[in-house]
């Protein structure tokens, strides 16, 4: 990678899986919180951010993560790795449980800056994916949009699918980012764009 991107996270510490809202860390500046369905690479493009090799384990059964993870970046700011959505084989009674414990989150943390929504691109929106994007917004959490595994289509066929996808999304403060973790396309332009200078913020407070 290049750009500032490639050095602004200096240092990743995970710190703590958190199973209620009693077990949330104290808040530090900066929160920036990751969300997705269970398949769509959350954790690989975890991992390109802080360009470790799975530092960010990747469950081998989706959609069974069931905590909040936290990963002190940069000893200023916590990235919160949130648990995956959309996955039916969950038990009714464990879906619940995550939701209860993710809107605790979202709704009680000052220092969340906002969340990253990351989408499969190949598998356009689904209702689930604009009612995340819908839930933010109504409880004043800023959402950002990330389409992962770019890799997958080609040139014309990705083209079209962001053109799609814009039209079924509501207003956003930021143009969608268009990422593979896999060959780190696009990863520089997330970094520069959103990441760094939410990081930079934290250093200044």
């Amino acid at each position: 990678m290049s750009g500032a991107g490639a050095n602004c996270i200096k240092s990743v510490e995970f710190v703590k899986s958190v199973y209620s809202l009693k077990e949330l860390p104290g808040e530090l500046p900066v929160e920036i919180a990751f969300a997705g369905r269970s398949n769509v690479g959350k954790s690989s493009l975890l991992n390109a951010l802080f360009g470790r090799r799975k530092y960010v384990k990747v469950s081998s059964r989706p959609g069974f993560t069931q905590s909040l993870n936290f990963f002190l970046v940069n000893k200023r700011s916590y990235f919160v790795d949130l648990p995956g959505y959309g996955y039916a084989k969950a038990p009714k009674k464990v879906i619940q449980q995550w939701q209860r414990l993710i809107e605790g989150y979202l709704t009680n943390r000052d220092s969340l800056r906002g969340v990253v929504c990351i989408f499969d691109i190949r598998r356009g929106l689904g209702d689930l994916d604009i009612g995340l994007i819908n839930y933010l917004k109504s409880i004043k959490v800023e959402p950002w949009v990330v389409f992962n595994k770019a890799d997958k289509l080609s040139s014309n066929k990705l083209n079209a699918n962001i053109k799609q996808a814009k039209i079924l999304l509501p207003s956003l403060s930021m143009e969608p980012f268009v990422v593979s973790a896999k060959t780190k396309t696009g990863i520089t332009d997330l970094l520069d764009s959103l990441v760094c200078p939410l990081l930079a913020e934290a250093d200044d407070l």
